[in-house]
């Protein structure tokens, strides 16, 4: 599997995350990942048939919050799409589902969403 990281928003918004701790999650994080998680729920879970063979995950008690996408008829399987909110306004997105022919729509709406929107393309 070829991974492909795509770095959304400036990296140095990250650094005045608010925790000293070692390894502790950027403050904001939970808060992002519920609002990616709720605008992919609401635009590409909720009939879209281009995301119609996937299924999200969103893993919000983990250490880290991160959301996953994987093929519905492999719900255990390997994660196909990945995106791990850090603070509040950057996360990071990998998989191959970004190699294929939803990686510009996956991207462009990620960039979206990071910016505060929730609308659907």
């Amino acid at each position: 599997m070829r991974a492909v990281a795509v770095t959304l928003v400036a990296a140095l918004a990250v650094a005045d995350c608010g925790s000293s701790a070692v390894g502790a999650v950027p403050e904001g994080t939970h808060t992002l990942s519920a609002h990616l998680a709720g605008a992919m729920k609401k635009c590409w879970f909720s009939g879209d048939a281009a995301f119609a063979p996937y299924r999200y995950t969103p893993e919000v008690n983990a250490g880290v919050p991160r959301i996953l996408v994987v093929s519905r008829k492999e719900p255990n399987g390997r994660p196909l799409l990945v995106v791990e909110p850090i603070g509040t306004i950057t996360a990071n997105a990998y998989g191959p589902l970004l190699a294929g022919k939803l990686s510009q729509r996956i991207q462009d709406d990620l960039r979206r969403w990071l910016k505060g929107g929730s609308d659907c393309n």
